[in-house]
């Protein structure tokens, strides 16, 4: 097998078996009586004796261990499994858990080895252990084993969204034998969180078996779909006499960590190369190249009256959390747990609260993402303002006349129909290698729309998040401006409103990434807000006109099939988000979003600035629009 294979196999189960082992994760359709509702905190077998790692389970201990021999397929809480017996038991410095898994042929079984957090073995047969360090629903941490030995360690959020921020050392074993195989595991507490009271800690607990062999994935305790929260219906454990842990901090990762793995595995001149670190991190820019942005010589400062109890306490009674996380842990606690870098409210450009998480503070970088398009909409409109560009009715083969030659269709988009996500290009997130992989990863962005963007429908029918409407953008702001868009960014926009330092992201040929690339602090972000807020003036200088800030945050009238967000109270407008909020007029709420998690928040009747940063989104799907939602009940009930 060739690397370009091995690659393209490693990358296609990147992306379609980590949708897999979410699967596993959710119980759909049942509304038979859940087992585990009726299962009470139970008091788990504390060992006293040495556990040797060898898969041999011939300890005493581990008669004394038993979790459950009965595992529940995901549709069905009535009928049990017998196939699969897991354990679990610790003492004052790990946990211990095994499983013994019959198979009818033990010639299906995998036997290629892998490196750690090598994806390509979320397809084959395994077994999971997932835990609850902190007993508080937030997140949970998946310790995963194959049959063939391989090992992969996630994060799970309360809506069974999966990211692989998560990493720990621990070890395992694996033994096949005639009716199966068996695994056992030690994972050290050292470095997770745990909520320790008199030296004793409350868990919850799942363990999964994916059984390839019948194409079952299989539970205990089963989980109701109903339920707003998945980790909260794990099986309560009581662990006593545990030795205090020192996690990095209570998101349970090392960051740090991470970024030496992605360095380890990236190779930055090819697509294939960039894509093998694995998904999208916020340490990117630390491994890919980035042109400065300086920033002005006086940096806006930002005036402070900090509210911080009353503000965290306005959100922990907010109804999503009190929905979510009923009865738990403080605000800082939630932010932190939930993977959180950096939380700021801001009402009438002074700071009212404002808090750090996992390592970070308010010197640190923050990488945009998406929130990249948000400033890419208001340099179009400075674009227009200057006379660079005409009109946002312009058609894009005004200044990619290139297009023209490709497809006569080109000629039908304007600029305004990359604005709103309704130009009509083809876009999807499938196979290797996706538009996603291309417009993120690609090191020629400007070779990648050349070869790769194409038409599906007319413009203006319909509304379809795409990254290659960005990249044209760039390619005309950098064509009408004559300078790199990050330059004009920082003459134009970075400097009149009193930014700092900052950078953006580029390709291996300099070009910007236009989608998701800005690097700066928070207060950066919030400078950002701020200026949209005031109608695009600082200093008294209008530095964005009024009336593109107007046009590119709040709705214009779309038909019912444009796009499907009006269930969650959303609208998209010029390379913004909004919420629909009733009053004056043109005064709807409007945010910058990006991957995550990453949010500028906007509520012009309130005076309000929200500025949420993470390494994940830490919420439930649609965890892109929880936050959101968690802002916009803040802002409803601020002042009433």
């Amino acid at each position: 097998m060739t690397l370009f294979q091995k690659t393209y196999i490693f990358l296609l189960v990147t992306n379609i078996t980590c949708i897999l082992l979410i699967s596993i994760l959710i119980s759909k359709n049942s509304n038979a009586q859940n087992p585990s509702s009726t299962i009470a905190r139970q008091e788990t077998y504390k060992t006293e004796g040495k556990i040797t790692i060898d898969a041999v389970l011939d300890e005493p201990q581990w008669q004394k261990a038993i979790f459950t021999n009965k595992l529940f397929e995901k549709q069905d809480s009535v009928h049990s499994f017998a196939n699969t017996t897991a354990y679990f038991t610790y003492d004052s410095d790990n946990l211990y858990v095994a499983f013994e898994c019959k198979v009818k042929d033990v010639n299906t079984l995998p036997t290629l080895k892998f490196d750690k957090d090598d994806q390509t073995m979320l397809g084959n047969e395994s077994v999971a252990f997932c835990i609850d360090t902190y007993n508080d629903g937030v997140v949970a941490y998946i310790f995963r084993v194959d049959a063939a030995g391989n090992q992969i360690d996630l994060a799970l959020n309360s809506g069974k969204d999966l990211s692989n921020s998560f990493a720990s050392d621990w070890i395992s074993a694996c033994k096949k034998n005639t009716h199966g195989y068996t695994i056992e595991m030690k994972i050290p507490l050292a470095k997770l969180p745990v909520s320790l009271k008199d030296g004793n800690a409350e868990m919850s607990i799942q363990v999964i078996r994916y059984d390839k062999e019948n194409n079952k994935e299989l539970i205990y305790p089963f989980l109701n779909s109903e339920s707003h929260n998945n980790i909260d219906q794990f099986q309560k454990v009581l662990l006593k006499g545990i030795n205090k842990t020192h996690p990095v901090n209570l998101s349970g990762v090392d960051l740090n960590e991470r970024l030496a793995f992605k360095k380890s595995k990236i190779e930055t001149s090819t697509l294939i190369g960039r894509c093998k670190g694995g998904d999208a991190s916020i340490m990117d820019y630390k491994i890919f190249k980035n042109r400065a942005i300086s920033g002005a010589d006086k940096p806006r400062a930002l005036h402070y009256s900090l509210q911080s109890k009353t503000v965290a306490k306005a959100f922990e009674n907010s109804a999503y959390l009190k929905k979510m996380y009923p009865g738990k842990d403080d605000f800082e606690t939630f932010l932190e747990r939930s993977q959180t870098t950096a939380f700021l409210v801001l009402q009438n450009d002074t700071v009212i609260y404002e808090h750090y998480f996992n390592g970070f503070n308010k010197n640190s970088t923050f990488t945009s993402f998406s929130v990249a398009k948000s400033f890419v909409s208001v340099l179009i409109g400075l674009a227009i303002k200057e006379g660079y560009i005409k009109s946002d009715s312009d058609k894009i083969t005004t200044y990619i006349p290139e297009l023209a030659t490709k497809d006569t269709r080109f000629a039908d988009i304007s600029i305004k129909d990359l604005l709103t996500m309704s130009s009509g290009l083809a876009y999807s997130e499938d196979g290797f290698p996706s538009d996603a992989d291309i417009t993120y990863q690609s090191p020629d962005l400007r070779e990648a729309v050349a070869e790769n963007i194409r038409i599906d429908e007319a413009p203006g029918k319909h509304w379809h998040y795409n990254n290659y409407n960005l990249l044209l953008m760039g390619l005309i702001l950098e064509r009408t401006t004559k300078m790199p868009v990050s330059k004009y960014l920082e003459e134009k926009l970075w400097k009149p409103m009193g930014g700092g330092n900052a950078s953006w992201s580029l390709d291996e040929h300099g070009f910007e990434k236009m989608e998701s690339g800005i690097n700066c602090s928070a207060h950066d972000y919030a400078r950002f807000a701020a200026l949209l807020l005031n109608n695009g003036k600082y200093n008294n200088i209008q530095v964005v006109p009024e009336d593109w800030i107007r046009k590119t945050t709040q709705p214009e009238y779309k038909p019912e099939d444009y796009y499907d967000l009006s269930k969650y109270n959303i609208f998209y407008s010029g390379y913004w988000w909004g919420k629909f909020r009733s009053g004056q007029e043109n005064k709807n709420d409007f945010f910058g979003m990006g991957n995550k998690g990453e949010y500028v928040y906007v509520c012009p009747q309130k005076k309000l600035i929200m500025i949420r940063l993470g390494f994940e989104y830490g919420l439930p799907t649609p965890s892109s629009f929880s936050w959101p939602q968690i802002f916009y009940e803040y802002a409803t009930e601020k002042n009433k």
